[in-house]
């Protein structure tokens, strides 16, 4: 995976996007509708805003030293499971950042950052099936 490029386009957004997280769910309700009532008490997004958060963290931990984020996401994918969400929304949440983020940066998007947030969300996917994962 192209690390870099990853980290390229979260510069890129942070300079022009003040806040992501309603793009990244609209992209996430629009693709997969059903995702939309998980939120239904999150009137005001914060949980939105922190699950974004919380996602970009354990993925610059992933690009990085991967000191937890690996083990993160499986403890995350049972915390989830309790509540009824299943583990498949991990890879899918990651793809809705990556298309929100195209559709920030429009030409500025790069088939290098389309490849390596592909390649993420592939390595995500073998992690919530409990596949091992390479970096």
């Amino acid at each position: 995976m192209n690390a870099l490029a990853i980290l390229d386009s979260l510069d890129l957004i942070a300079e022009r996007s003040d806040d992501p997280t309603p793009l990244v769910y609209a992209r996430l309700f629009a693709r997969y509708p059903e995702t939309e009532a998980l939120f239904m008490g999150d009137t005001r997004g914060a949980a939105r805003g922190q699950m974004l958060r919380q996602a970009t963290e354990t993925l610059l931990d992933y690009l990085g030293p991967n000191t937890y984020a690996a083990n993160f996401l499986k403890a995350e994918l049972r915390n989830h499971d309790d509540i009824g969400v299943p583990g498949e929304i991990f890879p899918r949440f990651y793809q809705a950042m990556a298309e929100a983020f195209a559709g920030i940066l429009g030409e500025d998007w790069t088939p290098d950052m389309q490849g390596a947030w592909n390649d993420l969300t592939a390595q995500v996917e073998q992690i919530v099936q409990g596949e091992p994962q390479t970096i």
